[in-house]
Parts: C-alpha cells; sequence; structure tokens
C-alpha cells in the first residue's frame, strides 16, 4: 500500500500521535533540564546553607538579633501605651519633628551640646566641695566682676528674651518672631 492509498481519516490519526510523541519528548527534555537543575542546587545547598549559618552567627554576634528583640519590645510598649488618635497625631507632626531633629544634629549644635554637658558634669562635680551654706549676696555680687560670669548671665538672658519673643503673646495679643538686634556697643538686645 502506497501513502496515496492511506486513507485521509488514517493519517490525521498518525499526525496526531505524532503530534503528541513530539510534545511527550518535549516534556521529557524540559523534565531532563529540571532534573540537572535539581542536581546542580543540591550540589550548590551545602555550601549556601553553610553561607547563610556563618552569615547568620556574624550577625548574632555583631548583636543584631538582641537589638531587633528589644526594638520589639519598645514597639510593643508603644503599642500598649498609644492610641489611633495619638499615631495620627504623631503622623501629622512627624516632618516638623525631623525638623527640628535635623536642626540639632548639625555639627555646631551637637558642639555646643557637648560643651554645655561638659559644663554641667563640672558643675556638678563642684557641688560636692562647696558649703551647704548658700553663698551671699555680696559674694554673688562679687562674681559679677568676672567677665565670664557677666558673659554668661547676658547670654542667659538674651536666650531667655528670645525664648520669650518666641512663645509668648505681645501687647498687642499676637504672636510673633522678632531677631535679635544690636544696641550701639554692639550688645545684643
Amino acid at each position: 500500500m502506497t501513502i496515496t492509498e492511506v486513507p485521509t481519516d488514517r493519517l490525521d490519526a498518525l499526525e496526531a500521535k505524532i503530534d503528541r510523541l513530539t510534545d511527550q519528548l518535549s516534556a521529557l527534555t524540559s523534565l531532563g533540564m529540571v532534573s540537572e537543575l535539581v542536581a546542580d542546587a543540591a550540589r550548590l545547598g551545602p555550601d549556601v546553607m553553610a553561607s547563610v549559618v556563618d552569615r547568620l552567627d556574624e550577625v548574632d554576634r555583631k548583636g543584631y538579633f538582641r537589638f531587633a528583640g528589644a526594638a520589639v519590645g519598645v514597639a510593643d510598649r508603644v503599642v500598649t501605651n498609644f492610641d489611633e488618635h495619638d499615631v495620627e497625631l504623631l503622623g501629622d507632626n512627624v516632618v516638623a519633628m525631623l525638623e527640628a531633629l535635623r536642626e540639632v544634629t548639625q555639627p555646631e549644635m551637637l558642639a555646643f551640646v557637648s560643651r554645655m554637658v561638659g559644663a554641667v558634669h563640672t558643675e556638678q562635680e563642684a557641688v560636692d566641695w562647696e558649703s551647704a551654706d548658700p553663698p551671699s549676696l555680696l559674694a554673688l555680687v562679687r562674681q559679677l566682676r568676672d567677665p565670664d560670669v557677666r558673659r554668661g548671665i547676658a547670654r542667659a538672658l538674651h536666650t531667655l528674651r528670645s525664648v520669650a519673643v518666641e512663645t509668648g503673646p505681645h501687647a498687642d495679643g499676637r504672636t510673633a518672631t522678632a531677631t535679635p538686634t544690636k544696641d550701639v556697643k554692639g550688645d545684643v538686645t
């Protein structure tokens, strides 16, 4: 029998069978690739696992897990002590808080705070050695001869004035910011 003598329906069935076999061969080829991938992954697995374990050990030695545990404790305290309204208020003010934090963390501000903390520590140590009796008014007035004392008082008064101007109402009932001015001698007023 020649090809021309084979009925068409048998040729169609043969063609469909060849198509199915081709699909099955393709699937087997894909399975072969997958099995090769699995075999390669199995060979890499112990190395990858050892690397992960080493990295986790390093992270543990640096204290990341202890830090994360403490952070979870802080988050728990925040959640139990603040309600949704508090968080909304925080969200409304977070930009202003970050701007203030940016100002405070400028190098000149950090240096100023460091000097102030050092001065307070020094003064606190001096408290241990001073008399239990307060200084007399005459002793306080004598200290006014010291230029550093006068400079300190002037700075404290100027700071208090600036705080009052920034936070307090004026005679006309409004609040405003004013910049310090200098008098004729160059003193800030």
